[in-house]
């Protein structure tokens, strides 16, 4: 029978020569036709539209660079590329943070952990904009319960005004985004965790290793490359950020909060200057296009291990 099936191989292999190559290229035309049609053609088309005059309710003239070269001059939009670094970076420290914090705490066994487990995710189910109007009442200067809790223990005297000022506006939208973010860190690490296998940890508990020695060089190094990854992916969403910023301080006061994606919107349709909005958005491809291709690598070699 062997000899059979081999034959009837070698058969099918002679009367179709090259079909193994093809096979997987046809399998894959559908994927291709549907990137190309939501994803690389509006894709060229804004990138196109960047090098025009493009404006709500006119005609689009070429300008070439005009566009780019007035953003890099613009101070405003050079703020905005400051605040979406201070934004993005601080948010990824703390979620990076708290997610390995919320990990850890997840792998240990405990009486009520797969409840815990369940309620720490609801952050990141929730809809952004649920998410963010709560977080709107909660610092809202009046009847806000942030305000009443910090006067019920004693530390202030007088309603704080969160979104007055350029510091705390920053620290409201931080909080908010590291809030519904982090559970996405905890829950990847977690994954990553509980394939470490837990001799490791015997034969440091033999040795006599404490609790931070184990931490630092058994679990550290074994989820490295799961942070690496979850970082990155984060990074991708925290940039590209929009809701929150819009919802919770609409880029102000005094655009002190206005990140790129806010300053790209307000370009776009309340100045209503599409060409010159979307070149923010081409301005940033080249982080982006890095980003994914780190992310690719990395996965990439992991298979390969």
């Amino acid at each position: 029978m062997a000899r059979i099936r081999k034959f009837r191989q070698n058969n099918m292999e002679r009367q179709l020569p090259g079909s193994k190559k093809s096979f997987p290229y046809m399998l894959n035309i559908p994927m291709f036709l549907y990137l190309a049609c939501v994803l690389f053609m509006p894709m060229i088309w804004g990138i196109s539209l960047s090098f025009t005059d493009k404006a709500i309710g006119g005609e689009a003239s070429f300008i070439g660079l005009g566009n780019y070269i007035k953003l890099i001059n613009d101070k405003e939009y050079l703020l905005s590329l400051w605040k979406t670094l201070q934004f993005a970076s601080i948010s990824l420290l703390f979620k990076l943070l708290l997610g390995v914090l919320m990990a850890v705490v997840l792998n240990v066994e405990f009486k009520g952990r797969n409840i815990a487990r369940a309620l720490l995710l609801i952050p990141w189910t929730l809809p952004n904009v649920v998410a963010v109007l709560n977080w709107k009442w909660l610092f809202a200067s009046t009847g806000g319960i942030i305000n009443h809790i910090l006067k019920l223990v004693g530390i202030i005297d007088k309603d704080i005004v969160w979104f007055g000022t350029a510091g705390l506006a920053l620290a409201t939208i931080i909080v908010a985004n590291v809030w519904r973010g982090t559970p996405f860190f905890g829950i990847s690490i977690l994954a990553k965790l509980q394939t470490i296998s837990k001799d490791y940890y015997e034969a440091a508990d033999i040795d006599g290793a404490k609790v931070w020695q184990k931490f630092f060089y058994i679990t550290l190094p074994s989820i490295m490359d799961t942070i690496f990854l979850t970082t990155l992916m984060s990074s991708i969403w925290t940039i590209n950020e929009f809701e929150t910023v819009w919802l919770l301080t609409g880029g102000g006061p005094n655009g002190q909060t206005q990140v790129m994606n806010v300053y790209s919107y307000k370009t776009a349709m309340a100045s209503m200057q599409i060409g010159r909005g979307i070149a923010v958005s081409v301005l940033a491809m080249p982080v982006f296009l890095l980003i994914i291709s780190l992310i690719t690598k990395k996965s990439l070699a992991d298979e390969k291990m």
